[in-house]
């Protein structure tokens, strides 16, 4: 197909019956998984067999970080929205991302002089171009998240993919000036194509990969890709997000992964990823116990707090598998 009219209406309605049937629906949702691998439904989804080796080598041996530090943190930012197939509620609530949410979120850290990834979906730089603008100005990272959160990349053509991919860096470069170096699909959905698409448009690192807690490396296209694993368990959206909990309860999951891990770290240096949705935590609930987070581990020393780029960059000058 041609991206040459690459509308957000007329989006999924050029990807064929298949693509568009579950990209109408949430990618968490029951109908769209229900609709996989049915009859006229494509089902492109990586299986553990087709994943490289190393993907299950256990390390053992500690690395090190910058200053020895104990612990690497990132904070990051899902800032994502939905397809115009999606419903009105849907694009609607997601929508806050580029509006309130976006902004309290990067004025919180800037405050606070933390520099965070925000992983993003190419409709927001089409809806939204000046958040991209105003985060690369401000000096933070921004990367690829898909085209939209409903666009689900294993139910695509495998050259529709790599399409859809190519298109991610683009329009996120034209309103930015900055091109993504790293990558998380949404819902970490992967096809056996996907890391030789991201590969291709110049990548250092994936997150798709929750494997481990450290960062490995995979050889894809005869490059070396670093994989920095993603978690939920630091995630606003199961606590917050989905089942409306109070804050607090978010806050004191994040300390307890902290806690471990910085104890951890005195042998074997560890790694925490902080992931919040601009349209969840960006709300002003949120605000109090970010902030809150933040300085509780500034209070502690020999913490590193990176941007994925720069981790994946200390891997591969350390030349670690």
């Amino acid at each position: 197909m041609s991206l040459g009219n690459f509308s957000r209406r007329g989006f999924m309605k050029g990807l064929g019956v298949a693509s568009a049937a579950l990209g109408a629906a949430r990618f968490s949702s029951a109908p769209a998984l229900a609709q996989i691998g049915q009859p006229g439904n494509l089902d492109r989804s990586e299986r553990a067999a087709e994943m490289a080796p190393e993907h299950f080598k256990v390390r053992r041996q500690p690395i090190k970080w910058p200053n020895d530090a104990r612990i690497a943190i990132f904070w990051v930012v899902d800032f994502e929205l939905f397809s115009d197939n999606a419903n009105s509620a849907d694009i609607a609530y997601y929508d806050y991302s580029g509006k309130a949410g976006f902004w309290r979120l990067i004025d919180i850290f800037d405050e606070n002089d933390v520099k965070t990834g925000w992983y993003t979906n190419s409709l927001v730089a089409l809806r939204f171009p000046e958040t991209l603008r105003e985060a690369a100005r401000r000096g933070h990272e921004i990367d690829g998240h898909g085209y939209t959160n409903d666009n689900v990349l294993s139910s695509l053509d495998p050259e529709v993919e790599r399409q859809i991919i190519k298109k991610v860096f683009q329009d996120i470069e034209k309103v930015s000036g900055v091109r993504p170096t790293g990558w998380l699909g949404s819902g970490w959905n992967t096809t056996p194509k996907t890391l030789e698409s991201l590969v291709d448009e110049g990548i250092i690192w994936n997150g798709d990969y929750p494997i481990d807690d450290l960062p490995y490396t995979v050889m894809v296209k005869g490059k070396k890709l670093v994989i920095i694993p993603y978690h939920r368990e630091s995630n606003d959206i199961q606590l917050y997000a989905y089942k409306r909990y109070d804050p607090q309860i978010w806050l004191d999951s994040f300390k307890t992964q902290f806690d471990v891990l910085y104890e951890e770290g005195d042998k074997y240096p560890q790694l925490l990823n902080v992931p919040i949705h601009s349209w969840a935590m960006g709300h002003p609930a949120g605000k109090k116990f970010i902030r809150e987070a933040i300085r509780y581990v500034k209070g502690f020393p020999h913490v590193w707090l990176a941007k994925e780029n720069d981790i994946a960059k200390w891997w591969l000058q350390q030349n670690y598998d």
